[in-house]
């Protein structure tokens, strides 16, 4: 069973959506365009997390487990799976510590 990443950001970077578009140019100015696959359109959020540093060493444990591997998470666009292969190390600086990610759409079938 896929696990949930339940922690709420305290700030988003926004989103971006991605599309990857198969197109062929022709030398009259024509051209044609399609999406390429099935899952043709994706998104990526940039997402940072503040708290005490017990929550923030939660959500990197959470990230760590999951290497390489899709988690659900509630994004703007509903209950999606992603994956995060990148995110901040935070250094610490007193009692408030924090955390910046990105989270990329994945797919299953």
């Amino acid at each position: 069973m896929t696990d949930t990443f339940s922690w709420v950001p305290t700030r988003t970077g926004g989103g971006t959506a991605n599309s990857l578009v198969r197109r062929a140019k022709f030398g009259d100015g024509y051209s044609q365009s399609a999406p390429d696959g099935l899952n043709a359109r994706w998104r990526s959020y940039q997402l940072t997390f503040t708290g005490s540093q017990q929550r923030i060493d939660q959500i990197i444990e959470f990230l760590d487990a999951h290497v390489g591997r899709s988690f659900y998470w509630q994004s703007p666009r509903g209950l999606l799976l992603f994956q995060c292969d990148t995110h901040s190390e935070p250094l610490p600086a007193g009692l408030v510590h924090s955390i910046t990610v990105t989270f990329e759409q994945t797919f299953q079938p």
